[in-house]
């Protein structure tokens, strides 16, 4: 009889394995689609800057071969004004240097210096006599600027035609100017016509591509449903996460009892409760970095594929699609805000450790779509204009947004928020709750979070799950919570709170 049970329980971890193999296996291809399909964007963007500073390029050449007959035309005035911007920066460079050394001579002269030309006494000055000459060299220096103006607008005088030879110019600075627009054109349709042909013969082979891991995918998911191996757990279509009676202790201390609920696809389901009431402990089973003393934590996949988290390791849920922010902010100060997004999205590249050593052409592509997906990332969350600076040193609400946009990059399909509007003012707080809201309609992922701020739970949450001492008080609406009067005592934190955990019964 033993040793039938034992056969049992070997059999169903060997089928376990084989369903977890089966599920990386059809995640990957999953992957490999998305990346192949923005692949076919990032090229149509590249192209289209390339094509677009090749004829930018071009045009700034033509303009310069026409930029002397333009001058010739324009009023002496303004030519003079262009010589005067090529000509004076240098001269004013040389005056700068001119008066830096008289000033430093004169400083030395009378003993104001060290050995190394520093000034003694920061509060050092200079003698009358000595300031003097510094005033007189300034004057001198106007004089000379004046005189460059002076003479470059006679020289712009004496350059100018008479009326009859400035229209004949005219009329062929006017054809000239017609040729290079059309010039222009003819190479940007040119570039374009390229740019289309380039497209299509790549779109074709990255479909076809695309198409042969959809028959992957297609094989994959068949050999999951039609055998022994696709036996689900019980997790109805429209739940993306369930606790089934949950528990976790800690030697004598059980921080969560029977804790269940279901969390529905697409919402945003709020956790509450007093400090200590285990709602991190919670987060941390969901995520694996604590195994649950009991229960069962079933999840349902971006792909459709239904998993029980017990079974995966912490490193492996952040490829199953959840994605966790903290209490405080985990950031890489040595590395840009773009290059912290980068590597949120490193479960995302499929290529091997071969193909990353020898940057392989694949590695490059991967990179490329990494890349805009950041970008838009950024963008989506303000942070375009800071994308190159450090995170050290940012606004603390700034550090909360680079967090989500993170969250972004890693492909989430539920997001886990632990206490998002800890150490924000009102203001923050307002434009986190509308970033929150516009992530979960804009990029339908099913957003679960902890946190303290009651005002930001009722208006932000659909449900929200109260607990105290781990256990489950209530569960329901904003308004249902509110009115709770199970859940008022809980966190009003009368004498009888105990006993009313104790006897409560689960909504």
């Amino acid at each position: 009889m033993a040793q039938t049970t034992d056969n049992k329980r070997t059999q169903k971890l060997k089928g376990a394995g084989q369903r977890r193999i089966l599920y990386s296996q059809i995640e990957k291809l999953e992957r490999d689609i998305r990346v192949g399909q923005e692949l076919i964007q990032v090229e149509a963007k590249r192209l289209a800057q390339k094509s677009h500073s090749k004829a930018a390029a071009f045009e700034n050449d033509l303009k310069k071969d026409l930029f002397k007959e333009e001058l010739a035309l324009q009023p002496a005035a303004a030519t003079r004004d262009v010589w005067l911007g090529e000509q004076l920066p240098k001269l004013e460079d040389k005056q700068r240097l001119q008066y830096r050394k008289l000033r430093q001579d004169l400083r030395r002269s009378e003993n104001l210096l060290d050995k190394k030309g520093r000034l003694k006494d920061s509060d050092a000055q200079l003698s009358a006599p000595s300031k003097k000459k510094l005033d007189e060299l300034l004057a001198e220096q106007n004089k000379q600027r004046d005189e460059l103006s002076q003479s470059l607008l006679r020289k712009a005088q004496d350059s100018r035609l008479d009326k009859a030879a400035l229209a004949s110019r005219q009329a062929a600075f006017d054809k000239a100017q017609a040729d290079k627009v059309k010039r222009v054109k003819d190479l940007q349709a040119q570039l374009a016509k390229n740019d289309a042909e380039h497209m299509a013969a790549f779109t074709k082979k990255r479909e076809a591509r695309i198409q042969v891991l959809r028959n992957k995918l297609t094989g994959k998911q068949a050999r999951l449903h039609e055998s022994a191996l696709g036996a689900q757990y019980d997790l109805p279509q429209d739940v993306c996460l369930r606790l089934d009676n949950v528990s976790m202790v800690f030697g004598g201390l059980r921080a969560v009892d029977n804790l269940s609920f279901d969390v529905k696809k697409g919402e945003i389901f709020g956790l509450i409760g007093p400090n200590g009431a285990g709602k991190t402990t919670v987060f941390n089973c969901i995520t694996q970095f604590y195994k649950p003393t009991q229960g069962d934590i079933i999840y349902r996949t971006h792909e459709g594929n239904v998993l029980l988290l017990n079974y995966y390791q912490v490193h492996d849920i952040i490829t199953k699609g959840i994605v966790r922010t903290f209490q405080n902010v985990e950031v890489i100060g040595e590395l840009s805000i773009l290059e912290n997004l980068l590597i949120a999205a490193h479960q995302e590249y499929t290529a091997g450790f071969f193909s990353q050593m020898l940057n392989s052409r694949k590695v490059r592509r991967e990179e490329e779509v990494m890349r805009e997906r950041a970008l838009k990332a950024l963008d989506y969350c303000g942070l375009t204009a800071i994308k190159d600076l450090p995170p050290v040193g940012q606004p603390y609400g700034t550090l909360k947004r680079i967090e989500l946009a993170r969250t972004l990059m890693a492909g989430a399909n539920l997001i886990i928020l632990d206490e998002p509007a800890a150490g924000l003012n009102d203001q923050e707080t307002i434009e986190l709750t509308h970033l929150i809201r516009k992530i979960q309609k804009d990029y339908d992922v099913t957003i679960f979070l902890v946190e303290h701020n009651m005002g930001l739970v009722m208006d932000l949450c659909d449900h929200i799950c109260a607990i105290s001492f781990g256990k489950k008080l209530a569960i329901g609406t904003p308004q249902e919570i509110q009115s709770n009067p199970v859940v008022q005592e809980a966190y009003l934190g009368t004498d009888d709170t105990e006993e009313i955990i104790a006897h409560t019964e689960v909504v």
